[in-house]
């Protein structure tokens, strides 16, 4: 493959990065792209790539910049939502035959959980559809929402004529069994109210190369220690991927934790962390398909 067909295959997955809403695996697509133009020699129109690039390398970093200032997810459009629609088959048995259905699980996939609540609600008048459709929005809503927002939901189909008693019963149980697979240890302090100011200034936040932490075992009561590798750092937040494999830390996670006692590698040392996740994305296409892309800021560093 030429330098020039690398580079436009590297440009097409930053898009698609960008296209999902992961600015920061799409600033680190770019900086990997203006490395290889500027060490390949015989490039035509290096310096025009170079213009172009370093003006979306100012737009992303921008976006990403401001971030915390407008912290609300972008809507999605009716063309993408269309394009949502098909990304399911019918076939699908999660979708259960209802090209409806798979819209709302999508736009849950993608922080769009408002505007998959209303697609799911808009189910509950279907039979066949009616409880896998209020199960998924459980499971979604405790992406993005608390445990107390969740019950007010289950209150609130106390009253729904749409749902049997048996229904009823057997959705607060299946919430209850959600919330126990996600046991807290001390290490993470659930759902800030607000995001914390970080302690550490940004031209002073070392270059973090790993991040350690205990999530609960799949298979025993205790927990166990994961390593993950820091993919891109912007000051004192970082980037990390979760490998596909590693549901339960993906699991474990939710947008707004805190953690405790998180191990930070750095070329000088390891140091104990408080963390606060920022953002978490499901990578649904490109090379790191399946992975989870979890951004953590760095709230303090305990020197002693």
């Amino acid at each position: 493959m030429s330098s020039s067909d690398k580079i436009l295959n590297m440009f097409k997955e930053a898009e698609l990065y960008r296209k999902q809403g992961l600015l920061d695996e799409t600033l680190q697509q770019y900086r990997k792209i203006e490395k290889i133009i500027l060490k390949t020699e015989k490039i035509r129109h290096k310096a025009s790539l170079l213009e172009k690039l370093s003006i979306k390398i100012k737009y992303i970093d921008e976006q990403i910049n401001s971030y915390n200032e407008s912290p609300t997810m972008p809507v999605v459009s009716e063309k993408a939502r269309n394009l949502m629609r098909s990304m399911f088959s019918i076939d699908d048995p999660e979708v259960m035959g209802s090209a409806s259905l798979g819209e709302a699980i999508v736009l849950a996939r993608f922080g769009q959980y408002a505007a998959a609540s209303q697609v799911f609600e808009s189910l509950f008048d279907y039979d066949h559809l009616r409880m896998h459709a209020a199960k998924k929005m459980l499971e979604y809503g405790l992406e993005y929402k608390t445990e107390m927002e969740m019950l007010r939901i289950i209150q609130k189909w106390e009253a729904d004529h749409r749902f049997s008693i048996e229904d009823k019963n057997y959705l607060v149980k299946y919430l209850q069994d959600l919330l126990k697979t996600k046991p807290v240890s001390d290490h993470l302090e659930k759902t800030a109210a607000i995001e914390p100011e970080s302690e550490i200034k940004e031209d002073h936040a070392l270059d973090i190369s790993a991040v350690y932490f205990e999530v609960p075992d799949e298979t025993t009561t205790n927990l166990r220690k994961v390593k993950l590798g820091v993919s891109f750092q912007h000051g004192t937040r970082i980037n990390v991927l979760v490998p596909e494999s590693e549901t339960s830390v993906s699991q474990y996670l939710k947008t707004g934790d805190i953690i405790h006692n998180v191990g930070l590698r750095s070329l000088r040392s390891i140091s104990l962390a408080t963390l606060y996740v920022q953002r978490i994305r499901k990578i649904d296409f490109g090379v790191q398909q399946g992975d989870t892309s979890i951004t953590l800021k760095i709230i303090n560093i305990i020197t002693d």
